[in-house]
């Protein structure tokens, strides 16, 4: 961050599919741990957790592209320290490129943090932001992410978060912000694993208890994620911003969300069955 830090870490662990895309600077950076194993989202945050220091009391899950406001580690700290009914939080979100869709910078969301008036209370939450996972290392490692939603593990927070529940309270810390640049992950995969992931993943979650009823599945999520595909299309149709249109795939999300429902209908639909189209 190009402001203060008011907390550094104690360790730093990038846990990756492939040790090569890290810059050699990076390496060379002090506290830093790398950890390699199987790509997915799910399976590098469990490998991550793994390999930090059993001295270590909290633990914070980072997207690769969340920039953090420099007050952010220790006003976390904080909240764990002052209130033990909290399990796990996450930070207001002030900009997501994702949902601003365009090209978000760094100094975008530096800036945009830096716009941010912190309020000094917190918000109970539904679910964490997968972007930024604040949470007591001893809750972390009872709960673990489900390794069964592979790649980008598209709700793995929301299941994470309900699944913390019973340890203790989730909330949103208003003190401290985050910025996601979104849009630097956006063409990763490609729109019909997005397409199929929003339909299957959310249907293993119904199944499992983690979604509470069949309505919820449909009202909460299903509904929604057609919504947010075919105003994309629409958005697509009418936007003249080539970065966009090639960063984000709405027509091949609506083939994913269609070849999901298929499954669903054939008995077959299961958040896995994503590898086979890999």
């Amino acid at each position: 961050c190009a402001l203060p830090i008011s907390l550094y870490p104690i360790t730093i662990v990038l846990s990756l599919c492939d040790t090569g895309s890290v810059l050699p600077e990076t390496v060379r950076l002090p506290g830093i741990t790398i950890v390699e194993g199987s790509r997915g989202l799910t399976t590098q945050r469990n490998t991550g957790l793994d390999a930090v220091p059993p001295t270590v009391e909290y633990v914070l899950f980072l997207d690769d592209d969340a920039e953090l406001a420099p007050n952010y580690l220790s006003s976390m700290e904080d909240l764990l320290v002052s209130r033990a009914d909290v399990a796990t939080a996450s930070s207001h979100l002030v900009i997501d490129g994702l949902q601003a869709g365009y090209l978000l910078t760094r100094e975008e969301a530096i800036a945009a943090i830096a716009r941010y008036h912190p309020q000094n209370r917190t918000e109970p939450g539904e679910g964490v932001s997968g972007s930024n996972i604040f949470v007591r290392r001893q809750i972390a490692e009872k709960v673990r992410f489900d390794e069964r939603l592979p790649l980008s593990g598209w709700l793995e927070d929301f299941d994470f978060s309900i699944r913390c529940k019973p340890h203790g309270s989730v909330v949103w810390n208003l003190e401290t912000c985050v910025a996601h640049l979104g849009m630097q992950r956006a063409g990763r995969e490609p729109g019909f694993l997005v397409g199929y992931a929003h339909i299957a993943n959310s249907y293993y979650l119904w199944q499992k208890g983690v979604i509470p009823s069949f309505g919820k599945l449909l009202a909460g999520f299903w509904l929604p994620a057609f919504g947010r595909t075919f105003q994309g299309l629409l958005r697509r149709a009418f936007s003249r911003n080539s970065v966009w249109r090639m960063r984000f795939d709405h027509p091949g999300r609506l083939r994913g969300n269609a070849q999901a429902l298929l499954d669903a209908a054939l008995h077959r639909l299961r958040p896995e069955r994503l590898l086979d189209f890999v």
